[in-house]
């Protein structure tokens, strides 16, 4: 494993965004870095450009600019978020890094309290709470997502936020010390926005990093999620997850995890699929309306994809 680079560590905290091809978000983004209470001489801004288009890239550029911290805009040819954040980490000068997306808004003590946790709880990373964006409207669709006990942030489930475990280790507001990318980086064989997280969460848990749940260290999801944009999601999520447990066989006979051939054969089933095709219109539908529906159907739908997903990921790796 790669050590990071000896430069040295002239700031308390870097503040790592991965982007691509989202310039009015991560302008938002950086807007609201500007307005951290923390002083600027403590932070630096890194944002890593993961194959934007030129257009694009040259609005980073120009977001960036009016931030008074050390910034910089690196550029990642390598495809997929976990590369854009190894050359964060490679280029970061702070004691600790803070990661980010670039659809993510800082509270304005965002930062403040990131240090603060750090201060309270020594070598551990610092989980924050990231809510919706206060002025999106949130359908109910959205409300089942996160951020309480959804596929998407599940902080109502920690069941102890001074040890949450592995799959916390949520990269839209998470911050630890650099030192610990001297010993794991982020797997790069993961294509997607999935599950490169929690298997650096993972392998850095096995070496000894305890994530804390630091609620006060809070951000924004500036990002409105629709049904049918979040079935591709999960799908992806399905992919995923077979690099990740084909990883670790320890993790394979936990069913939360790893689906079972029952499952698969279940979701198969024809009388099955037309019904929850059928579900699936229905959920659309409400959805492109904020009609609420009982949670037990978004639950179905989502774990059909998620199941087919990962047997065909499987299937397809044992051909």
């Amino acid at each position: 494993m790669a050590t990071c680079p000896t430069v040295p560590s002239d700031r308390d905290l870097s503040v790592v965004i991965p982007t691509r091809n989202r310039a009015e978000r991560l302008a938002r983004c950086l807007d609201a870095l500007k307005r951290q209470t923390l002083p600027p001489q403590r932070f630096e801004v890194l944002v890593v450009d993961n194959g934007s288009d030129e257009a694009a890239l040259d609005a980073a550029r120009q977001s960036v600019k009016p931030l008074t911290c050390r910034k910089k805009v690196l550029v990642e040819p390598r495809p997929g978020p976990a590369a854009a954040r190894n050359r964060g980490i490679e280029q970061a000068r702070g004691e600790r890094v803070l990661f980010i997306g670039d659809d993510i808004l800082a509270a304005p003590d965002l930062l403040a309290q990131h240090l603060d946790g750090a201060a309270r709880h020594g070598d551990r990373a610092i989980l924050g709470f990231t809510d919706w964006a206060p002025y999106l409207r949130v359908t109910p669709f959205m409300r089942y997502l996160a951020p309480e006990r959804g596929p998407q942030f599940r902080y109502g489930t920690i069941e102890n936020p001074l040890d949450c475990g592995y799959q916390f280790f949520y990269t839209s507001n998470i911050s630890l010390a650099r030192r610990w990318f001297d010993l794991e980086r982020f797997d790069e064989a993961f294509p997607y926005a999935c599950f490169e997280d929690a298997d650096l969460g993972y392998r850095l848990q096995k070496r000894g990093l305890n994530i804390v749940f630091f609620p006060v260290a809070v951000a924004y999801h500036d990002h409105p999620i629709r049904f049918r944009d979040f079935l591709a999601r999960i799908r992806q999520m399905g992919e995923s997850n077979v690099i990740f447990t084909s990883k670790y066989p320890e993790l394979r006979a936990d069913p939360n995890i790893v689906p079972s051939e029952g499952h698969r054969a279940k979701v198969e089933q024809r009388m099955r699929r037309l019904r929850t095709a059928a579900i699936e219109r229905l959920v659309f539908t409400a959805d492109r309306f904020g009609i609420p529906l009982p949670e037990r159907m978004y639950r179905r739908v989502l774990e059909d994809h998620f199941v087919r997903a990962y047997f065909a990921a499987l299937d397809r790796g044992q051909e």
